[in-house]
């Protein structure tokens, strides 16, 4: 992405020197802003067309998540909100698993997609979908909307992130919360089972996923900068809950995240 941006404030520098050249010399100073200004035109359009292009694609396509990757870092660095994941290595190398995480603000999506391999999208809110570029990206990554009022749309959802899974290997991140209820405390406060459908339906590993300092973003000024940190816990694997129900299942993954939550909340 900064190699981009790089390229693209170089190309509008000689764009703008070759109009400004000729005028007076006060006026050749201008070029600098101008520059800017056009690199950020130049860079505002190709992901305008990136984000409809993308729609017609696979969820699977490498390039696409290397794009979105490298423009969600970039955005992490605006913010001053960077991260830090650990237990990677309880990601299983088998893909089309799903992520069940703690859920305390709107940008626990973006730390969770970056963390996580392969081919990850997600199951939201309906009312994040009404944005026209939230739907587009969602139609091209097949991001799902769940409406909680509407309890046969909302299984339309669940049965679709189910068939993604099996036949693009996609790893689904979702927050059984079933929204942010409590920014007082980051342990899981509510549990959701019908969220565990998608893993229990598609036989798909199920990763615990404890997102710790997301809770106090809300409250953060922009200058100041943020601690996120990631801990993929130990894996629920199909042979181990495939005699659970639901709720079941759910608190197993709420005792995990809780108790994550627990040991490295003050660290």
């Amino acid at each position: 992405m900064f190699v981009l941006i790089i390229f693209l404030l170089l190309i509008a520098i000689f764009i703008s020197l070759s109009f400004l050249i000729p005028l007076n010399n006060w006026f050749f100073f201008l070029w600098v802003p101008l520059s800017i200004i056009l690199s950020a035109l130049i860079l505002i359009c190709f992901a305008l067309i990136f984000i409809k292009c993308q729609r017609k694609t696979k969820p699977n396509r490498k390039f696409k998540h290397f794009i979105l990757r490298r423009a969600l870092y970039f955005s992490l660095i605006l913010l001053r909100t960077p991260m830090k994941v650990y237990g990677k290595e309880n990601l299983p190398k088998e893909m089309g698993y799903t992520v069940y995480g703690n859920h305390k603000s709107n940008m626990d999506v973006v730390y969770a997609y970056l963390a996580t391999s392969g081919f990850p999208s997600a199951l939201g809110k309906k009312s994040l979908f009404t944005k026209q570029i939230l739907k587009d990206l969602g139609e091209g990554f097949q991001a799902l909307p769940i409406d909680r009022e509407n309890d046969r749309e909302a299984i339309k959802s669940i049965i679709k992130a189910i068939n993604n899974i099996k036949e693009y290997k996609l790893n689904y991140i979702i927050f059984p919360e079933g929204g942010v209820k409590s920014r007082e405390t980051e342990e899981m406060v509510n549990l959701r089972a019908g969220a565990y459908k998608v893993a229990v339906k598609s036989n798909a590993p199920i990763v615990p996923l404890c997102i710790i300092g997301s809770s106090k973003l809300s409250n953060k000024k922009w200058y100041k900068k943020a601690k996120i940190r990631l801990y993929f816990l130990t894996p629920l694997y199909p042979d181990e809950y495939k005699d659970l129900n639901t709720t079941e299942i759910g608190h197993i993954v709420e005792k995990r995240i809780n108790d994550c939550v627990i040991e490295h909340e003050k660290d």
